[in-house]
């Protein structure tokens, strides 16, 4: 007898959108199976909320009713942990930034361990989106999260290709609109002068030396922490994107901090260790403001100060286009204070506002 056809259909959750369409891919609705087999029908769960998983469900069922052993996949009974630990290692030999990839890289292996999920291959769907609404990273006005998943993404498709799993378990947006991760930045409000330099007042010992060095230099805390400067240059790839920055600060502060040594702490993490002491000096400074402030404070100055965008940019590690969405409103100023600069060269010059010549 042959191999009754095996058809994979979808129940819907309540409330689902596609819940007309048992046979649509565009949920993350449990997915089932059924046939029919000597004039009776069957169903099974097909234990996957992707049309992917299904499809291998289907497979070794199919491989069950003919029977047939079904090829079991070297790679399946990969450790999550040691999938973690050789993509990272891959990525390294690549000269990638690993810094989010080994953060979030724990992380994931900690949840697994958890809730007792060992191989890369039984994480599903479902799974890899209960594991999101574990992540700390704001969403809504922060790009943080997106940025964040996008690279368990990538582990997933890097265990996709080295042939761990078949079908990674985490849903794309663009395939389910569902799961994609909006957001609307805020507009960027500096910290005036005045209220950096109550910190800087109120500040004390390397504390102090710490939100001078941001203040100037414009690096994220992290780079802040772990750079040393050449002279009063400062250099390298920043920690969250790995993007290329060139900074240099006052002489003056460059000499203060060459025997400071911001990572001897006791914490596990300089960076929170730094975080928690400077939020403590907003607070007795009574001051609105967190340690980032001082880099969009340093980037604003120096557009406002008619700095070309392209070479802020480069100063502080991020791309000409990403400066000018973020610090739209302060590149206006910038211009218009130019503006207002020519048309006072024109008056100078015997010429109106907009450099015509004046009719005697």
């Amino acid at each position: 007898m042959s191999t009754p056809s095996i058809t994979i259909y979808v129940r819907h959750s309540v409330g689902c959108k596609y819940a007309g369409d048992e046979f649509t891919r565009r949920c993350d609705c449990r997915k089932h199976l059924r046939w029919t087999k000597d004039g009776k029908q069957y169903r099974r769960a097909a234990g996957s909320r992707s049309w992917e998983g299904a499809e291998e469900a289907k497979r070794r069922v199919e491989d069950e009713l003919a029977g047939r052993a079904p090829v079991a996949a070297a790679a399946t009974g990969v450790l999550v942990s040691d999938a973690v630990k050789e993509w990272i290692k891959t990525r390294a030999q690549s000269g990638k930034n690993n810094a989010k990839a080994e953060a979030l890289g724990a992380k994931l292996v900690e949840w697994c361990d958890a809730k007792g999920l060992l191989t890369v291959s039984s994480i599903t769907p479902a799974d890899a989106m209960a594991f999101r609404l574990t992540l700390p990273y704001r969403s809504g006005d922060s790009s943080s999260l997106k940025v964040h998943w996008s690279v368990i993404g990538g582990f997933f498709l890097w265990c996709k290709g080295m042939g761990y799993v078949a079908q990674s378990p985490v849903p794309t947006g663009r395939e389910n609109p569902q799961f994609a991760i909006r957001f609307k930045k805020r507009e960027v409000r500096p910290p005036t002068k005045a209220q950096v330099e109550t910190v800087l007042t109120t500040a004390t010992g390397r504390a102090r030396l710490l939100a001078q060095l941001m203040r100037w230099s414009g690096m994220a805390i992290g780079d802040a922490i772990y750079n040393k400067p050449e002279g009063n240059l400062y250099r390298g790839n920043r920690r969250k994107t790995g993007e290329r920055f060139r900074v240099r600060v006052p002489l003056w502060l460059a000499n203060n901090l060459r025997d400071v040594d911001f990572t001897a702490v006791e914490w596990k993490s300089p960076v929170h260790y730094w975080e928690h002491e400077l939020r403590a000096v907003f607070e007795s400074a009574k001051v609105d403001m967190t340690p980032h402030h001082f880099r969009h404070f340093r980037i604003t100055e120096l557009l406002s100060s008619g700095v070309r965008v392209d070479d802020v940019a480069l100063m502080v590690g991020t791309s000409p286009k990403e400066i000018r969405k973020t610090y739209q409103h302060w590149i206006r100023e910038t211009e218009d204070r130019l503006d207002e600069q020519q048309k006072q060269e024109f008056l100078l010059q015997g010429l109106d506002e907009n450099g015509n010549e004046v009719v005697q």
